[in-house]
């Protein structure tokens, strides 16, 4: 990694779906020394633009002109192409690197959130997460993360022979793999609904209600209320274990072990799995219990080398914040 620089206060932001979190910190702190910080929700603004240049102008009307950023680093969940990102999850937000760099007259650089996550794993401690699986890690290994919020984020710290280089990825919208009968019921469930099936379509915000709805069918005579908030599906899973929320949340973490472990297989991750986004972190005292660990490690041939990655699970939401931070203090770019 290089170094990060000294000089004038930077931007950090983290753009998701449905928050925007903005802060500025002092460029060169060793451990991202926030001065001010604020999360908007993005429905309550019309695009980026707009939701930065509230921040600023709280930032200003706080701290006059004494916290004005000279760079900002942008990152954004979805992909990065050139001087442009989308958010498929929030289509109505455009951005465009040099019209927002000319509207604020600030250096940007955009850059995936999740590979803002991966620098804010490097520069995060035990403190940050939760061991799910101490494995057997392997030092300078490769390292992934994964993370279910709005949508479903991976991305990799590759060890290229001197550091760990942060790459980004779509693998959240590779296809959904049943694992079990139930599993490819719930994909032919939705294959009638949206034709192909990314894992996203499972493993995610929307995902939650799209498997309660699922079990819901299974079952004409189900009692269980019609609920389409995975937030209310959570609460009502764990404070009735008997429910059909609660089977919905089981299939839930079933699915987001596999996926988990599929993700670490695919990047040789002896250096460690971080399980990521909002979910986990919410639900943490869920995912201590065995059935998500139980189906990260049923890797057939492969059983052995997946129990011996290290799972955490990251119960810091600013950490990709941080990375933000690390990512506009770097210089050069």
């Amino acid at each position: 990694m290089k170094r990060p620089s000294s000089g004038n206060p930077v931007l950090g932001a983290d753009i998701g779906a449905t928050n925007a979190r903005f802060a500025i910190a002092e460029a060169g702190s060793a451990a991202a020394r926030i001065l001010f910080q604020r999360t908007y929700a993005t429905a309550d603004h019309p695009g980026l633009g707009s939701a930065v240049r509230a921040f600023l102008a709280e930032a200003k009307a706080t701290h006059g002109n004494a916290l004005a950023p000279g760079r900002a680093a942008i990152a954004v969940a979805g992909p990065v192409e050139g001087d442009s990102a989308r958010l498929p999850n929030r289509p109505d937000w455009q951005i465009d690197r040099r019209a927002l760099k000319k509207s604020l007259g600030i250096d940007i650089v955009l850059l995936n959130d999740f590979r803002a996550l991966a620098y804010g794993v490097l520069q995060g401690s035990p403190a940050d997460w939760i061991e799910l699986q101490p494995g057997r890690p392997v030092p300078q290994a490769n390292m992934a993360l994964v993370g279910a919020g709005t949508g479903l984020g991976v991305s990799a710290l590759i060890w290229d022979g001197e550091r760990h280089q942060p790459i980004a990825t779509e693998a959240g919208h590779i296809a959904f793999a049943p694992q079990d009968d139930l599993q490819l019921a719930l994909l032919r469930h939705l294959r009638e609904r949206h034709g192909r099936v990314s894992t996203e379509r499972v493993v995610s915000g929307k995902g939650i209600p799209a498997i309660y709805e699922f079990l819901r069918l299974q079952d004409p005579a189900d009692p269980s209320p019609q609920l389409k908030d995975a937030a209310a599906i959570t609460a009502l899973a764990l404070a009735d274990p008997a429910s059909t929320a609660a089977r919905a949340l089981d299939l839930f973490i079933a699915c987001y072990g596999a996926f988990a472990g599929d993700i670490a297989l695919a990047f040789l991750a002896r250096g460690g799995l971080y399980v990521c986004g909002g979910i986990a972190a919410k639900l943490a005292p869920r995912f201590v219990q065995r059935d998500f660990i139980a189906a990260f490690g049923a890797k057939g041939r492969h059983d052995s080398l997946a129990t011996s990655i290290p799972v955490r699970l990251v119960n810091n939401e600013k950490l990709g914040l941080l990375g933000a931070i690390h990512a506009a203090s770097v210089s050069p770019w």
